[in-house]
């Protein structure tokens, strides 16, 4: 336990040591020269530094004391003063507090969609127009195209139906006039050979043929008739759909030239990207009034602290707070007193340091007078630079 103890406890001790400075001279060699007088410029550089840090911590010790008097003087306050300045305050908080919910708000849009947008702010209302019309009008003509393809078929179906049925009364009737003559001849030769009268089976015959070849005709002219009435009709409808093909062309073209222009890809795209630079918009807008209020707002501040004679005016733009808000104050002050402690415990290690330093030479000096001049001649030196 002892052991460890012991490392601890020199551990502590030597980072303890680190905030010391030890001008020791039991391991040099004073009686040499160039030893001695490393020696005293040693100490003399750690004079100079402890004097520079005491110009700054004068400086700083200096600041913060001006800025507890201005905060007293602002504390002091004549009732209507004081309420002026709260006021201004206040509208510096709110102000402040719109700054940093815009920063941390997403943007609705990125600068380049702004910037593009903006580009085309005038037209952009006549371009989502123009754009869902011809939209519209493409989805008509496709709808038509697909219609009357639709009907191409149907006619090109029925076409060949006719066809059939054309080639088939052709065949029927091909067929009543073999039958017919077919009976032609078993009558005359039951006539001939048998000596039968006949005469009624020609008749019959004559008119069944005669029948049958009417109603064939009659139906074949009709199915003439209809083919060609198909094949107009589908003469038509290829006219008609090469007109359309043309409108649908020339509707793509000009939409493709609207989506390049626009640089989207449809009309719902520009239209969102539209209301959302409407509103992005007017929220620079808003932030662009916000920052110029605030800026107007700080500058009054400073004009009502410098009539007030408060010396360091411009830290209260960073602190307004505690200007209205009495806990914002006092956690100011507390800050500056533990700040102004600081600088007192550091004034005191630098001046202790310089001191020291101070008597090391005059010690050094005293007790080696035959180096007097020489040492004295290093100090002027050193004091010179």
């Amino acid at each position: 336990m002892g052991f460890w103890n012991k490392l601890f406890g020199k551990k502590n001790t030597s980072e303890s040591a680190w905030d010391e400075v030890a001008n020791s001279r039991d391991t040099i060699n004073m009686n040499d020269p160039y030893l001695r007088e490393q020696y005293v410029i040693s100490c003399l550089e750690q004079m100079k530094d402890a004097s520079d840090e005491i110009d700054r911590i004068n400086d700083e010790y200096a600041t913060v004391t001006s800025y507890l008097t201005d905060m007293e003087e602002i504390e002091a306050l004549p009732a209507e003063d004081k309420a002026d300045l709260e006021k201004i305050a206040r509208n510096i908080h709110d102000l402040r507090k719109y700054h940093e919910k815009y920063v941390q708000t997403p943007s609705l849009m990125t600068d380049k969609e702004y910037d593009k947008m903006e580009a085309i702010a005038s037209e952009a209302q006549e371009g989502i127009e123009k754009l869902t019309r011809e939209e519209d009008y493409k989805a008509k003509v496709k709808s038509d195209l697909a219609r009357i393809d639709t009907e191409r078929t149907a006619y090109d179906m029925r076409r060949r139906e006719v066809s059939r049925d054309l080639e088939n009364s052709r065949g029927v009737a091909v067929i009543a006039m073999v039958a017919a003559a077919v009976l032609v001849v078993i009558l005359f030769m039951l006539q001939v050979f048998l000596k039968l009268d006949v005469a009624i089976g020609y008749y019959i015959t004559v008119g069944i043929t005669a029948v049958a070849i009417t109603l064939i005709y009659i139906k074949y002219t009709d199915f003439v008739r209809e083919k060609k009435k198909i094949e107009s009709t589908a003469n038509s409808l290829i006219l008609l759909e090469n007109k359309v093909k043309i409108r649908y062309v020339n509707n793509k073209n000009l939409l493709d030239y609207l989506y390049t222009k626009y640089q989207v890809s449809s009309a719902a795209e520009l239209k969102d990207l539209y209301t959302r630079y409407l509103k992005e918009r007017e929220n620079r807008r808003s932030f662009e009034k916000n920052e110029a209020a605030y800026e107007t707002e700080t500058a009054k501040l400073l004009r009502r602290l410098r009539a007030m004679r408060i010396k360091d005016p411009d830290v209260w733009v960073h602190q307004s707070d505690a200007i209205y808000d009495n806990r914002e104050m006092v956690e100011v002050r507390h800050n500056l007193i533990g700040r102004r402690q600081k600088l007192r415990k550091q004034l005191e290690y630098n001046q202790e340091i310089a001191s020291e330093a101070r008597d090391e030479v005059k010690d050094v000096i005293r007790r080696y007078p035959e180096a007097a001049d020489s040492l004295m001649e290093t100090v002027n030196k050193y004091g010179q630079h």
